[in-house]
């Protein structure tokens, strides 16, 4: 019972760091210690409540639809829910943990529910930043739209998700480099096309992913807000 009444700040990851800074700002001689601790706890609260909803939302009625748990599915429902929850607590934001509940939810419909796998996905998606999002979204649509044309094997699909980024509001400056961040998660590989052509391209990895989750989920912001 003792610890019930503990500050947040002295149970999990991210109110630890809230305590350093408590205790460095008490160092320091700046009063603002003790407001951080309690703003970091509203924040956690917050933060689980959020969780908590985007969660039950996805397996009772998301994307997948109702997603029904048996007694064999509780070990792995407790170590991907701890996993979750993990992410929670790091502040991940609420599109990035809306994808995650959306995985828990597909691995569980597909029969492939493990804390092995879940523990990849969550890896990736929970550090994604929001222009990473867009960007393997626009891949995925992309690929969708175009794997069947003749054509594609020749010249690849990353004309065409060149063209979907830019009309998103990208630079052709920023659009390479963005690319290149999302080829660290495995979701997107270098290519060399026809005539020498580079650019990128979808995995394996990111096709399965959009079937587990709706990688459109996140929309590129408005071009005059860059």
């Amino acid at each position: 019972m003792k610890d019930k009444n503990k500050s947040v700040a002295t149970r999990s990851g991210l109110p630890w760091g809230a305590a350093l800074g408590a205790e460095i700002l008490s160092a320091i001689q700046i009063p603002g210690g003790n407001l951080l601790t309690k703003y970091v706890d509203a924040y956690q609260e917050r933060k689980r409540a959020e969780a908590h909803e985007v969660l039950l939302e996805e397996i009772t009625a998301g994307r997948h639809g109702p997603v029904d748990f048996e007694a064999d599915d509780i070990e792995s429902f407790i170590a991907v829910t701890l996993r979750f929850a993990k992410a929670m607590e790091m502040g991940t934001a609420h599109e990035n943990l809306r994808l995650l509940a959306q995985v828990i939810a597909g691995l569980k419909k597909n029969k492939a529910l493990t804390a092995d796998t879940f523990m990849r996905w969550a890896g990736v998606l929970e550090q994604m930043t929001r222009d990473e999002l867009v960007t393997i979204g626009i891949a995925y649509k992309t690929f969708k739209a175009h794997q069947n044309d003749p054509r594609t094997e020749e010249t690849g699909v990353w004309v065409h998700i060149l063209t979907g980024m830019l009309n998103a509001g990208y630079s052709e400056d920023d659009i390479a480099p963005l690319a290149s961040c999302v080829t660290r998660y495995g979701l997107l590989s270098l290519y060399t096309g026809y005539g020498g052509v580079a650019g990128y391209e979808p995995t394996s990895w990111l096709m399965e992913l959009g079937e587990l989750a709706d990688l459109e989920l996140v929309m590129p912001e408005a071009s005059n807000e860059r």
